[in-house]
Order: structure tokens, then sequence, then C-alpha cells
């Protein structure tokens, strides 16, 4: 928990799906668990390596849908990089249902949203004002959900509170961007992914 919190993103969704059985472990968790500390092992030299030029912040957002088998709750990720290195991240289950995969996405970039804000505040008072963050997602209709100031049937059931992100690009304080979704680092943080793809991940947050 304490490497996933500090320095290794690479690991939060795993330890956060074990986390969910502390209370009541099988063989199987104990064995996710030791899967998990031999890839620490043998990835003990990776870290974050960080440069003084282009402090640039960038965000990504993602989020799987009813990824949860128990509770068929959907997975928020979002990773933050400043420069090119992770200096962010988060791995959590939403805290209600999501009926599609737009809805999902809609929250995620809602929670990444206030993290984005969160950091520009404190770059702000040091002096490395981020007037250009960007923010990235995969998902198209998400982001058309937020930018398009029309009212759609569909997304009535969305709690208001999630709605802040409207403000946010409207008034200036946020660019949302389409990315695609083999180049979106944030998957390693909300399902399991191939090898490959958690080479690629890592090598984008400069791990």
């Amino acid at each position: 928990m304490y490497a996933m919190v500090c320095t290794r993103p690479d690991i939060a969704h795993a330890v956060g799906v074990v986390s969910r059985f502390l209370s009541n472990l099988a063989k199987k968790h104990w064995e996710g668990v030791k899967w998990i500390l031999r890839y620490l092992k043998s990835t003990s030299k990776m870290c974050l390596c960080f440069r003084k030029s282009n402090l640039s912040l960038q965000g990504f957002s993602y989020a799987d849908l009813g990824g949860d088998f128990d509770t068929k709750k959907s997975t928020t990720g979002y990773i933050f990089t400043l420069g090119g290195t992770a200096v962010s991240w988060k791995s959590k289950l939403q805290n209600r249902v999501a009926l599609s995969t737009t809805e999902a996405e809609y929250i995620a970039i809602s929670e990444a949203a206030k993290e984005m804000i969160l950091l520009k505040n404190f770059l702000n008072e040091l002096g490395k004002e981020q007037d250009n963050a960007s923010m990235f997602s995969d998902s198209q209709s998400a982001i058309s959900l937020i930018k398009n100031p029309v009212f759609h049937s569909r997304c009535k059931h969305i709690q208001l509170r999630y709605y802040f992100i409207r403000e946010l690009i409207n008034d200036g304080d946020l660019s949302l961007l389409k990315i695609l979704g083999s180049e979106n680092l944030v998957d390693m943080l909300t399902k399991p992914v191939t090898v490959d793809k958690l080479r690629l991940c890592i090598a984008l947050v400069v791990l």
C-alpha cells in the first residue's frame, strides 16, 4: 500500500482489488498478493524521474464499466503528470453503479477535474502557473456530453454534483481533449491489462 501511494501507480489497481478482501481473505486473494510482491521484487529498480524543464501539467482519465463482479460498480482511474512524470494518481470504485460507459467516464472525468484544480492551485502558489493545463479522455461520448450545453434525456439520472466540470470548461479553467484508447496510460489503474500494455503505460509515466 505504501509503495502504491507514494511511487508505484502501476500496482494501484491490483492493490485496490486485493484490499477489498482484507476482512475475509481466501487463498486466491493471498495468491494475488504474492503475485504483486513478486512483481515489485522484479521491478525494484523502477523509479519516478523528475526533470527541471517543461513542467507542464497533464491529466489522463479513464473508467471501466461494471468491472467489480460483486457490486457491478465501475472503477475510476486518473493520472496527472508534471513534465511527463506521474505526480498524482487514483484507482477507486465509484460510489454508484453507472448505467453506461458514458456515465462511468463522465464521473471519472469529474473526479479527475477536482484533482486538476487542486494541483493547479498548488503549482500557482509555487510560481509555476498552469494556465494551459490539459486533461485527456478516450471517451468521445463523455467529452461531447460535457461540452454540449443541451440537457440530454439520457443523462437525467447523473447526479448534479458531477456537472461542475461544464463550468470549468466554459470558464477556460480546463481543456478536455480526446486521446486514443491505445495511448491512454490510465488503463492500468482500472482493469487487468496485458504485459505489453502495462509496459506502455509505465513508459508513459516515466517510471
